[in-house]
């Protein structure tokens, strides 16, 4: 099942769609050139017009001005009293905090950690921690005891809280590997947890990890597409660049797998 969500994953994302259609079209305009009834001229046009919506498509999701449509939506469930972070006072106390990969890796080559855009989510749950908030932090990603944990310790948590989820390929893989882990938290009920990730990776995020049995208090961070609203519309907004592209293409994913994971009902 993992492998058919990465494929279909792909396929749906825009960058899948852009190469699927430019192959369709290719396919078409070959079969209709060597067609020669009316069939092929029509197979012809067709290609035509797909290879122009799927420019139009790509144009359309590498503007920053599309994030405001795609991206801003995934996030505004999450703010808090209208702010984009709130305030970590308000959140309950739990049986452990959750911090999801993808914020940070492992540079094999310096030894080091590397952090990404997202490593926010480390931050949060350090502040977390040292609040009070709960007595375990569980962490996921690769090497995740040579990445997010060194830098945890840096935010003053110790090690012996910290337990690491470095096999989980997926976030549906990661909300079972951490539930078996962590069931025996608390007091026998359903265990709390404060789930850390992205904003706009949190509505999947949560869904997932109440199917695989947990009560989960969401405590969002790195609301990176709430940031283009804090931005005016500039004229650039309207042309595409790598990095609108890549930030739009992370909204769709989450809106497919929002969609994907809830009529599978799995």
């Amino acid at each position: 099942m993992y492998y058919l969500n990465k494929i279909v994953g792909w396929a749906l994302s825009p960058l899948g769609i852009m190469f699927l259609g430019l192959g369709f079209a290719g396919l078409m305009s070959v079969v209709g050139k060597r067609r020669n009834d009316k069939i092929g001229p029509r197979l012809v046009a067709a290609s035509k017009w797909i290879v122009g919506g799927i420019l139009v498509l790509t144009w359309i999701m590498g503007c920053g001005i599309t994030t405001r449509f795609v991206g801003v939506p995934l996030e505004e469930s999450w703010e808090i009293e209208g702010r984009p972070h709130g305030d970590i006072s308000g959140l309950p106390d739990a049986d452990a905090i959750v911090v999801l990969g993808g914020g940070i890796g492992l540079h094999k080559k310096c030894g080091v950690p590397e952090m990404f855009g997202a490593a926010d989510r480390v931050w949060q749950g350090a502040k977390l921690y040292k609040a009070g908030k709960a007595p375990v932090v569980a962490i996921s990603g690769p090497e995740v005891m040579n990445s997010t944990a060194p830098l945890l310790r840096d935010f003053g948590v110790p090690e012996e809280v910290m337990r690491g989820f470095s096999e989980a390929r997926n976030t549906e893989e990661e909300s079972k590997m951490i539930y078996a882990s962590l069931s025996s938290c608390g007091d026998g009920s359903k265990p709390r947890i404060l789930l850390v990730t992205s904003a706009w990776h949190m509505s999947r995020s949560k869904l997932l990890f109440e199917r695989a049995g947990f009560e989960v208090v969401p405590a969002p961070t790195d609301f990176e597409m709430n940031y283009v609203l804090e931005q005016p519309i500039r004229v650039e907004d309207f042309f595409p660049s790598a990095d609108a592209f890549m930030r739009n293409s992370y909204a769709v994913k989450e809106w497919v797998g929002n969609v994907g994971y809830r009529l599978l009902r799995r």
